[in-house]
């Protein structure tokens, strides 16, 4: 390069130069080092000799002095040394290792040349006498007590990798355990137990719980609890508790469970190693799992609620695809456009002339080569948009949008569980009875009505969820956990009974399955609600849009109910006579007989109808409704007559309707609801004739739509309803 390479004042020679002019060393060297294959290149260059070398002199002068102080102390490291001296001798690897990482931070130290004197051979002696302390490790750990409660690892003068290191001296400690005493182990475990390697974690694990627990067939509880909670210190993870096997056993009020009173069950999580199995209720203390089990876990739900509080509603506009319309594509008419171009230029390409071979055959034959070429290229692309042809439709789908309203209803969840719970105790004769309380409480954006098809549904479900969400949060099992229920037994043992035999527990649990009976009977003040049977039929069903109406079940999951109570409404909120409440789905309307069918997500208890052909006139009957929004109300009257009508939402038509006329009271709430002769249903309320120039119904004009009207509506809808007399 001559001697200009390295004079240029932007050369990294020329900043080298300068840096070293301001005694800044370390950023010269630097340079120097991340431009080496330039310094290589121009190596020669009297400037740049220069540089070097004052460089060289300058890393002599700032680095000697450190490899110096290497040296020294690695020739007056001792070792081996007592144990009492290892924080001694720690010290001074620490104090090597600093000098050591100092030395090597430089990069311009990969090449030798600039290397201080003494470099090489310092940091050898250093590397040397920290060999000489780690391969002493094993024989050191050998001879260390491991049951003194102190961390080998922690004092040792050099930094191991704990766990490598205990996985490749297993022998070693397990040897020392063996021999160690209960508190011994115990220290060792609570010390070296998290850093165990996993393949002897498992058999660390059982060896240590047994020599806490050394008979847990035979264990106080309290003792096996205390023994597993010792391995999970250490970090030690049973896999199985020896010697006990846990049963679970519902023993829940089957009528309670019938009558549908609790609305989620309790699942027990299974939080301690024991080998557990569960037992079905049909065949209950006679399961293999309940004879064969040390410990029995029952359980007897007393309540079990979730309650709706609907804070507020909001309807949002939104749209959702109605339809589609058929419109020709024009993908398509570029398509057949390239097609009829390729196929152009395919037959230009065939018919192109070129020189007669007689003129000039070498020129003949070079013209009938590239015509070759162009008809393969030309065919080529006339396949290509055939096949675009063939695969892109002449006419496409576009999407039809029409608005439509979304119901957001923003509600609180709360749940709340009281739990009775027994542990018995079979190896002792005795059993353990508790009570828990179990509350919880969410809050949902639910959205109803929410359209498939609507393009804005996955920003909705972002923000909200669907009512299928909602109840299956409500039917989720609250969680206990088997070791807080275990525990409680542990650390009460004086409430513990004894029992003669399994019968003596049957009959505890079954006191306080009567008691959360009664408790539930008495849980409404001023009338026994469970006396008639019919309010369990009965919901009222609330639709923001029409106000308050009632309905009732016609099989387990339909209800039925008058048209003008739901309106054009997809969606109606239904409470039932017990309190749960829930959105119901519209699925069928008939306007002119007034009539509707709801799908409810909570089951219920359908009605009976009446299916004799004619009803005696004078006898009684009653409705069950909810007027003025005073829910829940029975009213009497008689069978004033059977009469055909104009339906009430077309007054004007010719078409006539069946219905029976009473003077039972009704009023605002009452439609919907079933009328009853006896058990069995004969009507719907539907409507009564208003007195001249006022707001309330003439007393005894009432009319709800026969029951043969109902049928009917029901078979159109195919509805399989019970019909008796």
């Amino acid at each position: 390069m001559g001697g200009t390479g390295g004079s240029r004042s932007d050369s990294p020679a020329a900043k080298s130069a300068a840096l070293l002019d301001q005694g800044k060393v370390d950023e010269a060297a630097s340079v120097v080092a991340e431009n080496g294959a330039y310094f290589s290149g121009v190596m020669g260059d009297p400037e740049v000799d220069v540089l070097l070398d004052r460089l060289t002199r300058g890393l002599q002068f700032k680095y000697s002095p450190q490899v110096a102080e290497l040296s020294a102390r690695a020739d007056s490291f001792v070792w081996p040394v007592d144990r009492s001296r290892w924080a001694e001798a720690g010290a001074a690897l620490s104090e090597m290792e600093t000098l050591t990482r100092s030395l090597r931070a430089p990069a311009i130290f990969g090449y030798p040349q600039f290397r201080p004197v003494g470099y090489d051979q310092a940091l050898k002696g250093a590397a040397a006498k920290v060999e000489a302390v780690r391969s002493d490790a094993p024989g050191n750990f050998a001879t260390y007590p491991l049951d003194n409660g102190r961390n080998f690892f922690a004092e040792y003068p050099l930094k191991l990798d704990a766990r490598a290191f205990l996985a490749a001296n297993e022998p070693v400690w397990s040897k020392a355990l063996s021999a160690m005493d209960g508190v011994g182990s115990e220290k060792f475990l609570a010390v070296y137990g998290p850093d165990l390697p996993e393949s002897a974690r498992g058999r660390m694990a059982e060896n240590y719980f047994l020599s806490l627990c050394p008979h847990p067939e035979k264990a106080d509880l309290k003792d096996i609890l205390s023994a597993y909670g010792k391995c999970r210190e250490a970090g030690l993870e049973l896999k199985t508790i020896p010697g006990i096997k846990i049963g679970f056993l519902q023993v829940t009020s089957p009528d309670m469970i019938k009558d549908k009173a609790l609305d989620f069950g309790l699942d027990i999580r299974l939080d301690m190693p024991f080998e557990a199995a569960k037992a079905s209720m049909r065949t209950a203390f006679e399961h293999q799992a309940v004879k064969d089990a040390d410990i029995l876990v029952l359980v007897n739900i007393a309540v079990a609620k979730a309650r709706r509080v609907v804070a507020r509603e909001e309807t949002v506009r939104s749209t959702y695809v109605a339809s589609f319309v058929r419109e020709s594509n024009p993908e398509y008419e570029i398509a057949k456009a390239e097609m009829e171009s390729a196929t152009k230029e395919a037959q230009e390409a065939k018919n192109k002339e070129t020189t007669h071979w007689a003129w000039d055959p070498i020129m003949h034959y070079l013209e009938e080569g590239e015509k070759d070429d162009l008809i393969a290229a030309t065919d080529k692309r006339l396949a290509e948009a055939r096949e675009k042809l063939r695969t892109t439709p002449k006419f496409i789908e576009q999407p039809e949008y029409q608005p439509y309203p979304v119901t957001k209803a923003h509600m609180d969840i709360y749940k709340f569980a009281t739990v009775n719970y027994y542990v018995v105790d079979k190896r002792r004769k005795q059993f353990f009875r508790d009570t828990f309380d179990f509350s919880e409480k969410s809050f949902f954006t639910v959205c109803y009505a929410l359209q498939d098809s609507d393009p804005e549904r996955t920003k909705f479900l972002q923000e909200s969820v669907l009512e299928e969400d909602v109840v299956r949060y409500e039917l989720e099992p609250a969680g206990v956990n088997l070791s807080d229920l275990l525990g409680q037994y542990a650390s009460r043992p004086a409430e513990a009974k004894r029992y003669a035999d399994m019968g003596d527990v049957h009959r505890a649990f079954t006191a306080d399955r009567s008691k959360a009976q009664q408790a539930r009977r008495d849980e409404t003040y001023g009338y026994d609600k469970y006396a008639d049977k019919r309010f369990d039929s009965v919901v009222v069903v609330r639709n923001t849009g029409t106000g308050i109406g009632a309905g009732f079940y016609v099989t387990e999951d339909m209800v039925i109910t008058n048209y003008h109570v739901v309106g054009e409404s997809s969606y109606v909120q239904l409470r039932t006579f017990d309190e749960r409440e829930v959105m119901g789905r519209v699925i069928a309307r008939d306007a002119r007989l007034d009539l509707a069918l709801i799908q409810s997500d909570l089951r219920g208890k359908p009605v009976c109808f009446y299916n004799k052909r004619e009803l005696p006139l004078g006898e009684s009957l009653e409705m069950i409704g909810h007027p003025y929004g005073l829910e829940f109300s029975v009213t009497r009257g008689v069978i004033s007559s059977i009469r055909e009508a104009p339906p009430i939402n077309y007054t004007e038509s010719a078409s006539r309707v069946l219905y029976i006329q009473t003077d039972a009271a009704s009023n605002g709430g009452n439609s919907g609801g079933p009328v009853f002769y006896g058990n069995y249903v004969v009507g719907v309320h539907d409507w009564g004739i208003k007195k001249t120039g006022a707001d309330t119904a003439a007393q005894g004009l009432n009319f709800s739509i026969h029951y043969s009207e109902v049928f009917n509506f029901l078979d159109s809808n195919s509805v399989r309803i019970c019909k008796g007399s």
